[in-house]
C-alpha cells in the first residue's frame, strides 16, 4: 500500500478547531472563507480540507478596472 501524501490528507477536527480558533463549524467556516481558504463542507455542516489548501490559500486581488489618473 503507497504512503499518503502529507499535504494531501485531510485536517482534524482539533486541527481546524486550532487554526480557525472558533469551535463551532459555522464560525470555522466563516474564518474560513474570510482568509481565502478552500474547503468543503461535509453532511454534518463541518468543513473539511486538505493541508494543501491551508498552505495554498486564494489570494483575492483587485481588479484592474483601467488607468490610474491619480498621478496626473
Amino acid at each position: 500500500m503507497a504512503e499518503p501524501i502529507p499535504e494531501m490528507t485531510f485536517l482534524t477536527e482539533q486541527d481546524i478547531e486550532y487554526i480557525t480558533g472558533a469551535k463551532q463549524a459555522a464560525q470555522q467556516i466563516a474564518i474560513l472563507n474570510r482568509n481565502g481558504i478552500s474547503h468543503i463542507v461535509d453532511k454534518h455542516g463541518k468543513p473539511k480540507l486538505t493541508w494543501y489548501h491551508l498552505n495554498n490559500p486564494h489570494r483575492l486581488t483587485a481588479a484592474n478596472d483601467g488607468p490610474d489618473f491619480t498621478k496626473i
